[in-house]
């Protein structure tokens, strides 16, 4: 085979690497999604399953509720003021609210999060809302996949903006919080058990404060 025929052999199998490399982002953006994002549910109240014991939405009404427990929901954890009672009314879910705003998320909230998160788990399939599903929501699903599941940060980013939970411009500042987070602090913390990343925390101070001066300190919750 004569050397130009080589080259030109050459320059075809490059062009055509380049082509195949270019096909699978577009594939994405037609609609598919990598096998582990969550899976869509529900998408009346933006219900979508993160793993077989956790799954994320907007509020829910009374009308999802067979949903819920057809997927055997155990517990619900609100990020917003809402009553989940009444919506649960008297059925057995139990009902933990942490009321919280995406913009002002730090690192002891998102350390109660996952802790109440994998507490709840332990008694079967957990909900976690805010209003619409989207920052709340997806501020802490990101985080349950990077400091729990050990998602990088880029993945985690990826799923909480393209994963058909909302547009980037719904999550502005849950999209901050989780790039500028420090995940290997975080789960030193959530495995020592430290209710922050800093020392200077708030909860951290309160405790310094009950052990120098002999003050009751408050026992650190389970979850």
């Amino acid at each position: 085979m004569s050397l130009p025929s080589i080259l030109r052999g050459a320059v075809a199998a490059a062009l055509l690497s380049t082509a195949l490399q270019s096909i699978s982002p577009l594939a994405l953006a037609a609609g598919e999604t990598p096998a582990d994002w969550a899976r869509p549910v529900d998408k009346s109240f933006n219900l979508y399953q993160m793993s077989p014991t956790l799954y994320r939405s907007a509020l829910p009404g009374s009308a999802d509720l067979p949903e819920l427990q057809r997927l055997q929901v155990k517990t619900v954890v609100s990020f917003i003021k809402d009553d989940d009672r009444e919506w649960i009314g008297q059925q057995d879910i139990d009902a933990v609210s942490f009321p919280t705003h995406a913009d002002r998320v730090d690192d002891a909230d998102v350390l109660k999060v996952l802790r109440i998160l994998q507490s709840a788990e332990q008694n079967g399939p957990v909900l976690m809302h805010c209003k619409h599903g989207r920052d709340r929501t997806g501020l802490f699903a990101a985080m349950y996949r990077t400091v729990i599941q050990g998602w990088s940060k880029e993945d985690a980013l990826k799923e909480m903006v393209q994963g058909g939970f909302g547009t980037e411009d719904d999550m502005t500042d849950a999209v901050a919080y989780v790039k500028k987070a420090d995940i290997a602090k975080l789960q030193q913390a959530l495995a020592s058990g430290q209710c922050s990343t800093s020392a200077f925390a708030g909860c951290q101070l309160k405790g310094w404060l009950a052990d120098t001066f002999g003050e009751e300190r408050p026992l650190r919750p389970a979850h």
